[in-house]
């Protein structure tokens, strides 16, 4: 049975495959199978359609869906999490960005919902500076 908003594994990988390698037109073969294996890794979460293409598109922007790749903050993989550079990680991050802000401001590190950790804890610890 197929959960509403939930596409078959194979279906989901092809959709994300497809979105992936329109964006980023690979031109090596170890480049393909870096996609691919990203692709799969979408696909075997628990992500909705529009989760899965949101996963898909944070990987292009942050990395160019670079399995290895290294952000200047310190965040590592290819969604540049920090936390954990897998796509599970990932995932639990857009929910909890949406689930608090209704967009990925949290994911994004910070944005206009006010509900910032470190919005927050400038609200309640009178020791830190307000933001």
């Amino acid at each position: 049975m197929v959960t509403p908003g939930r596409a078959t594994p194979g279906a989901m990988f092809n959709h994300v495959l497809w979105l992936i390698l329109v964006y980023l037109h690979p031109l090596s073969a170890a480049r393909v199978s870096d996609l691919i294996n990203v692709a799969g890794d979408i696909a075997s979460t628990d992500a909705t359609e529009v989760e899965a293409e949101l996963l898909a598109a944070i990987c292009i922007h942050e990395s160019r869906c670079t399995p290895k790749a290294k952000g200047l903050d310190g965040s590592v993989g290819a969604f540049q999490v920090h936390g954990g550079p897998g796509t599970a990680e990932a995932l639990r991050r857009v929910r909890w960005s949406y689930g608090i802000c209704g967009d990925l401001s949290l994911y994004a590190g910070c944005g206009r919902c006010g509900a910032c950790p470190e919005v927050v804890d400038s609200l309640t610890d009178p020791s830190l500076p307000r933001k």
